[in-house]
């Protein structure tokens, strides 16, 4: 048994994000006027699937790399919130590079900032529902241990 069937049989929890969305939107309309963003989602609500809407967790720079690019490539607004020595970025990403050579993934973003994803960190991508927007943030740095082998073992 698959998952998704275990939570929808056993746990009764069958709803997704985009109908949670549409139940929101619904019981705001019967107590009085919805948003200009709540407009375009009822709109839009056929065209949209339940991949477009969701989040993405623990991603290494490559599967970063890779979902960035198809949000970009579909049009989508992405914000980088990475942490910097500044604070938070909080820019849009126009566009992303992968050169596999010098092992280095660049982000280019609206502002002409060039942002560098790290292999030590995981990342994250959020969907804001109220901005309608995505936003690449860092989950956390990873070490690898570094196998050392102790001179006792000679012994």
């Amino acid at each position: 048994m698959g998952f998704r069937k275990f939570i929808s049989k056993y746990l009764k929890i069958e709803e997704t994000l985009k109908n949670k969305q549409l139940n929101r939107i619904l019981d705001k309309m019967k107590n009085g006027k919805i948003s200009p963003r709540e407009k375009r989602f009822l709109d839009n609500y056929d065209k949209k699937s339940d991949e477009d809407i969701m989040d993405f967790h623990m991603m290494d720079k490559l599967m970063a790399f890779n979902k960035i690019s198809s949000i970009i490539e579909q049009d989508k607004k992405i914000i980088c919130n990475l942490t910097d020595r500044n604070g938070k970025v909080g820019i849009e990403i126009e566009t992303i590079t992968n050169n596999y050579q010098e092992q280095e993934t660049l982000m280019f973003l609206t502002n002409g900032e060039e942002v560098v994803l790290k292999d030590n960190y995981l990342y994250n991508i959020i969907y804001n529902f109220q901005k309608d927007t995505y936003s690449l943030e860092e989950h956390e740095e990873y070490f690898e241990k570094i196998p050392v082998r102790s001179d006792d073992e000679n012994i």
